[in-house]
């Protein structure tokens, strides 16, 4: 059970730790008020069409990669991922792509949440719902 506990912290703290460098960098190269801006919302869009029209494997496979870091690690809406997919992709082939990156990053969550809080969550509920473990 100690041992248990101590892998639970170490993975916390990794999560946290790139979570946190993550956002440092993010918010270090760009500001928000440059994100929010026509000018540089136009120009990444061109440069992004420019950059999968010869590399649409790479393209492919970073979106799926950000697509899961962005759902199970960040906790981040759907909606912008499900835009971009369409953007860059079309319709039909991005929402192909779109699903399969939401339902791993999903299970993913699962399994993370599972592991993390399974014990936390028994602990706190099971003796307000022992009729459904006694069914069990």
């Amino acid at each position: 059970m100690e041992k248990t506990k101590k892998i639970k912290i170490w993975i916390g703290l990794v999560y946290l730790i790139a979570l946190s460098v993550s956002l440092y960098f993010l918010f270090s190269k760009f500001s928000l008020q440059q994100i929010l801006s026509y000018t540089f919302v136009k120009s990444t869009a061109s440069n992004l069409l420019e950059y999968k029209e010869t590399n649409l494997f790479l393209v492919f496979i970073i979106f799926i990669l950000f697509g899961i870091l962005w759902i199970s690690m960040l906790q981040g809406f759907a909606s912008p991922l499900l835009l971009v997919a369409g953007f860059l992709f079309g319709s039909y082939t991005g929402t192909v792509i779109s699903v399969l990156t939401l339902s791993f990053a999903a299970t993913l969550t699962y399994l993370f949440a599972n592991f993390f809080f399974k014990d936390l969550i028994k602990e706190k509920f099971s003796n307000k719902f022992k009729f459904i473990e006694e069914k069990n």
